[in-house]
């Protein structure tokens, strides 16, 4: 007769031997996708490319005759994460985000900031919601005051965010304002380095139809991936169902999140453990950076942390040394409205490519 113990070592090399054939034929399939993607990837970047410059021709046609004429104001939602030199430096409108919990409904880094909401996980989860009508109408005619003829505001992704179809419904009703709003299909940081490039353009003199053209290309390039330390705040949120959160924490499997094109989460790598997800969530922005370079094209990375200062710190130290052609390496705190649904931990690597 076979003991306990031979029975227990019998079931976890039974075990073992199941996840490294998991394994195996999840390698096999990235690599068959990866090459389907890399030629996919070619073909969009040449249509893309195609249909940048063709909007900057038109752009340049219409005339825009009096760009110098424009005063051009950038409006975003806190959720893009833009770092507060830039708002400062450009000027940059804000529209919060709402953080709710059942005591009282926050403004999102104006009321509230993240290391409020890590204290208070243990007592309370709190719900994030969109800003609301008045909030962006009250923007607007700011705007308006003091001046501007003209407002690109740039939003985190329509396919995670109301706030997108708000201002453009809102700005639809501007007979004062000539707007535009781009939905950058991405959240963060990530969303954030369009609204990098927009207040450049923007600050160069650049007029208005350009920097939409410009703007919206890059945006479409971009990439943003995301490492949680937890799947806890993303079963609670609804981003993921019980069957995967309760495996994946078992196993200690840690995903690796992006956007799609359609702008909504999707899980794009799995790792076991902390230090494979951080690693697995660097080579890939790596990987999309290196390829923008081999085309010829520039990137600016920019690296976010949500209560991972640390490892955020290495990761960026990592990027400048490895890509000294970058731009540049921006480095940022995510916002409250973000840390509601990553939790503590988060860290986010995003790449604009130019």
């Amino acid at each position: 007769m076979i003991g306990n113990n031979g029975i227990n070592g019998a079931i976890k090399q039974g075990i073992e031997k199941v996840r490294d054939f998991g394994d195996a034929v999840a390698a096999d399939a990235a690599a068959v996708l990866g090459e389907a993607a890399e030629a996919a990837a070619t073909a969009v970047a040449t249509a893309s490319d195609a249909a940048e410059t063709v909007a900057a021709t038109v752009a340049a046609a219409a005339g825009e005759g009096d760009a110098e004429n424009q005063r051009i104001a950038v409006l975003v939602d806190s959720a893009t994460d833009v770092p507060p030199e830039v708002v400062e430096k450009y000027g940059v409108f804000i529209a919060p985000l709402h953080v709710n919990y059942s005591d009282g409904d926050f403004l999102d880094r104006v009321t509230i900031q993240p290391e409020e909401v890590y204290r208070r996980f243990e007592t309370e989860i709190p719900k994030t919601s969109t800003p609301s009508p008045a909030d962006i109408m009250a923007l607007f005619d700011r705007i308006a005051a003091e001046g501007y003829t003209h407002v690109i505001a740039v939003t985190i992704s329509s396919g995670l965010s109301g706030t997108y179809d708000l201002v453009r419904s809102i700005a639809s009703g501007r007979a004062d304002l000539q707007c535009a709003v781009i939905d950058t299909k991405s959240i963060g940081i990530a969303a954030g380095l369009t609204v990098v490039l927009v207040c450049e353009l923007v600050g160069s003199g650049m007029p208005f139809s350009q920097v939409i053209a410009r703007a919206e290309g890059t945006a479409e390039r971009s990439e943003g991936f995301f490492c949680v330390n937890t799947l806890e705040y993303l079963y609670k949120g609804g981003r993921i169902g019980a069957a995967t959160y309760a495996i994946g924490s078992k196993l200690d499997i840690r995903p690796t999140i992006k956007c799609n094109e359609e702008g909504k989460y999707v899980v794009c790598a799995k790792s076991h453990g902390r230090k494979g997800s951080l690693k697995k969530t660097v080579s890939l922005a790596k990987k999309v950076a290196a390829a923008a370079l081999e085309e010829g094209r520039s990137v600016r990375f920019a690296v976010a942390h949500g209560d991972a200062e640390a490892e955020a710190r290495v990761i960026a130290d990592d990027l400048k040394a490895e890509f000294p052609q970058a731009i540049d390496v921006i480095f940022c705190q995510i916002s409250p409205a973000l840390v509601v649904h990553t939790g503590p931990g988060l860290v986010g690597v995003g790449v604009s490519v130019l």
